[in-house]
């Protein structure tokens, strides 16, 4: 996993176009700048992404999960191992937690059981008021291994296909999410172009405190 960090302003130049997506602009509307927050992707380390979020003083982490759960053996994937495989795969300085997760549709890929052991890493590792960002399939397909996201600008996704072997896409009723999330409170939930759900989630804060 890599850590990156910088200072530019993000709203210098063109603002190309993509697929609109409120769940993005929400949550990038909460990295201000200056602020230093800590941002884990697990996607793929895009230069786009990492140059607009280093723009606005973020600190990011970038796991590239689907990629390393591809290179794991089945064993290290069982439902009993793959606790310990997580956490080595997204190794953390203790009590390192993070302002903005995002998951892009690292979950379309996972089955049942590896899907709830990284959404109890996941919560775990928001501090209080945190928001994930992630997007689900809502038909049965096959496509490349992945998709590649890459924040065009504060309200839009351009997205290319990644190279690799065809995978399977599992299918996530909201209700499904809702729960493998939880406690995680849906802010957002969206139906987007090619079938997919943005949906923007949110850690509570503690009782009697402001988020």
């Amino acid at each position: 996993m890599t850590l990156f960090s910088g200072l530019r302003d993000p709203s210098d130049g063109p603002r190309p176009p993509g697929l609109r997506c409120q769940a993005l602009k929400e949550l990038l509307g909460v990295l201000r700048p200056g602020a230093r927050h800590a941002v884990l992707d697990l996607g793929p380390p895009l230069a786009a992404n990492v140059q607009y979020l280093a723009a606005l003083s973020c600190r990011v982490r970038i796991a590239d999960l689907h990629r390393s759960l591809s290179l794991e053996s089945v064993e290290s994937r069982r439902p009993e191992a793959v606790g310990a495989l997580l956490d080595r795969l997204l190794p953390l300085a203790p009590g390192e937690r993070f302002d903005a997760l995002l998951a892009w549709d690292v979950f379309d890929y996972l089955d049942r059981g590896e899907a709830a052991a990284l959404a109890k890493r996941l919560v775990a590792l928001l501090r209080p008021g945190g928001l994930l960002m992630a997007l689900f399939t809502t038909e049965r397909r096959t496509e490349a291994a992945s998709r590649r996201y890459i924040i065009a600008d504060a309200d839009h996704l351009r997205h290319r296909p990644a190279p690799g072997a065809r995978w399977a896409r599992t299918v996530w009723p909201l209700g499904d999410i809702e729960v493998l999330l939880a406690p995680l409170e849906v802010r957002q939930s969206h139906l987007l172009a090619h079938r997919q759900r943005e949906m923007l989630l949110r850690r509570p804060t503690a009782p009697g405190k402001d988020g």
